[in-house]
């Protein structure tokens, strides 16, 4: 029977993983659920360091008709019985859920709807591999050998999880890439500030990178990398700095006219003080009026120094006017207008002229506003390196042998994900367990504060095969023999319980009456041994065990009625073959006069009905039997 269970409907338990049970309990609700089961909704892109809250609904039908669901077992339709959560792993730490039902959904009796929350902070960016098993009770309905009832059908679905990096973490003044501030190990960092004031107004920026400073906008890149087995926090601070212009001195070379006709100064003449005007100054967006500390009966050379008048941010243009200061009504004139003059702001001098007066403005620059803000990048250690270790590197079948880390003290506070080859080893969490499976191990150690992680290189665990605890020893006469020994195996021989040295094969010549014992073990795992039962030799010649045919082997066994059989002879000896059914009847036979040496020769009783047949050796020296099966 194919294995039916490939329910594409089951993957709304994609990134499950219940590290702390801190959601809230959800209440499944039926919207846009497809009609052939499976998600309503989907999960939302994380970003990491940000609370993150979703709820995911999904629909499981009790009866699937899905064509390549039902391709797959030969069947009508596939009844869903139940749904279990068994594990998951590669979440990125931060992110809990919390499944209604605790995980397990009876389908066959209506729950059919079921929900889970997921919520927490992410600590890293990156894209997270997520495996989700779980096991399904269900039965395919009219395959063609009837009705057929799966249970803890074990299922495996992978899917990926984006956490997109964290570009605020409370500055905005400046970015520093899309690797976040948070790392294990090392994190490289890109550098850009973001403010700038208006034009022409000027922005100057001030670095401190961890010690190093600079004064560039974008000052590059920089790695910072973790040294210590604790977490290193690598600041970098930005000084933002905006720079307003302000209006330092005033030059007036030359009033010729604008300021005349009045009762002050009838004419423009500039010969005496009395047709010399009184000039003073205003800079009308700025408030500025100097009228009272005008400079009396000058046309030349006319200078306000010192002026400090700051500029608003992103003013290109500035109106000046020169006024000629008079005595008022209603004792005199009224203030004459010498004339309005457009200055382009920018730092240095800026000469004005027009038919009445001319001379220059000088600008300059001042600390205005400053923002300073600090991200404090944190690069945190990943875990000791793990070595795999294990209490024998070969144990022998039937044994089991304890898998474990090299120095668990190295790990507290971590998770501990096991793999047998590349299967996830679900049942298992700890820093050591016990196994009866040979192959390759390897752990991941996560942090589970941190999310970092390191991963061990594989450790190989052989099993070595032990050997056939069947075979006999046989006195030929002349020597002691392993019946059988197969090929790859030794022994150690044992004469009255002392070890025969120069002897490791299937013989051993006769020493002479006592006890003889041999101990069996496979070649490439000499660890791996079994001592076979004794042969006690009271009377030369004599033996316990009256046999000469040794290795009888039956390839195939079972076989549909084609076999090889094979034997050994060491003597010339008649032998007799039969072969009888389970009511002793012979079905084959085979006499041989003064056979020795090795025998091998194909068999057929195809012709023959299924069953049990039995196979007998006949000597002179005694009988043996071995069953064989014909189906």
């Amino acid at each position: 029977m194919k294995k039916f269970l490939v329910l594409s409907l089951l993957a709304f338990v994609i990134s499950f993983q219940q590290l702390n049970a801190q959601c809230s309990t959800c209440t499944p609700a039926f919207v846009t659920c497809p009609v052939a089961g499976g998600l309503c909704n989907k999960l939302d892109t994380a970003y990491a360091n940000h609370p993150y809250n979703k709820v995911i609904n999904f629909y499981m039908p009790k009866v699937l008709t899905d064509p390549s669901i039902l391709s797959q077992c030969s069947c009508n339709t596939v009844d869903l019985q139940h749904i279990t959560v068994t594990g998951v792993s590669g979440l990125p730490t931060g992110i809990t859920y919390l499944v209604s039902n605790n995980g397990y959904f009876d389908v066959a009796n209506n729950d059919t709807l079921g929900c889970a929350t997921f919520c927490g902070t992410p600590l890293l960016a990156g894209v997270y591999v997520v495996n989700v098993y779980l096991s399904a009770d269900v039965v395919a309905i009219g395959t063609p050998i009837g009705n057929v009832t799966q249970n803890n059908n074990p299922q495996h679905y992978t899917d990926t999880l984006w956490v997109l990096p964290d570009t605020t973490a409370g500055v905005s003044s400046f970015t520093y890439g899309n690797n976040g501030f948070s790392a294990c190990d090392s994190i490289t960092v890109s550098l850009n500030a973001l403010y700038s004031a208006p034009q022409p107004n000027l922005t100057r920026y001030f670095w401190n990178i961890n010690g190093q400073t600079s004064q560039l906008q974008s000052p590059g890149t920089f790695t910072f990398t973790n040294h210590s087995f604790v977490p290193d926090t690598f600041p970098i601070t930005l000084t933002t700095v905006f720079y307003n212009y302000i209006v330092k001195n005033v030059h007036i070379a030359d009033i010729t006219g604008g300021y005349c006709g009045d009762i002050e100064e009838l004419t423009c003449s500039c010969i005496s003080s009395a047709d010399s005007p009184d000039p003073y100054i205003q800079f009308p967006l700025l408030g500025f009026n100097n009228s009272s500390n005008y400079v009396s009966n000058q046309c030349h050379n006319v200078n306000f120094s010192n002026l400090g008048q700051s500029i608003p941010l992103g003013t290109q243009t500035l109106s000046m006017q020169i006024w000629d200061k008079d005595n008022g009504p209603p004792f005199g004139s009224a203030d004459d207008l010498i004339g309005t003059y457009s200055l382009n702001v920018f730092l240095g001098q800026y000469n004005y002229a027009d038919n009445n007066a001319d001379g220059y403005v000088e600008f300059d620059t001042i600390a205005g506003t400053a923002v300073t803000e600090t991200l404090n990048v944190i690069v945190n250690p990943t875990p000791r390196l793990p070595y795999v270790v294990s209490s024998r590197d070969t144990f022998c079948s039937g044994d089991s042998v304890f898998v474990s880390i090299d120095t668990a003290s190295y790990y507290n506070g971590c998770t501990f994900a096991w793999y047998h080859d590349t299967v996830f080893l679900t049942a298992q969490s700890d820093t050591g367990f016990y196994t009866t499976l040979p192959g390759k191990y390897k752990v991941i150690i996560t942090n589970a504060a941190t999310g970092c992680s390191n991963v061990s290189a594989f450790k190989t665990i052989h099993e070595g095969q032990s050997p056939n605890s069947s075979a006999d020893i046989v006195f030929t006469g002349t020597q002691e023999y392993i019946n059988p020994l197969p090929s790859g195996f030794a022994a150690n021989w044992y004469y009255n319980g002392n070890l025969v040295t120069g002897h490791d094969g299937a013989v051993l010549p006769f020493l002479g009456n006592g006890f003889y014992q041999a101990e069996t073990y496979n070649i490439n795992y000499p660890g791996c041994r079994f001592m076979l039962a004794g042969d006690s030799i009271t009377g030369v010649g004599i033996n316990d065990i009256q046999n000469t045919v040794y290795n009888i082997n039956i390839l195939p066994n079972p076989n549909n009625g084609n076999f090889t059989l094979k034997f050994s002879s060491p003597v010339t000896q008649q032998l007799n073959i039969a072969i009888r059914n389970v009511i002793g009847e012979v079905v084959y036979t085979k006499a041989m006069e003064g056979f020795v040496g090795d025998f091998n020769e194909e068999i057929n009783l195809s012709p023959l009905s299924k069953g049990i047949y039995v196979v007998t050796i006949e000597s002179a020296s005694g009988t043996v039997n071995r069953k064989i099966v014909i189906q």
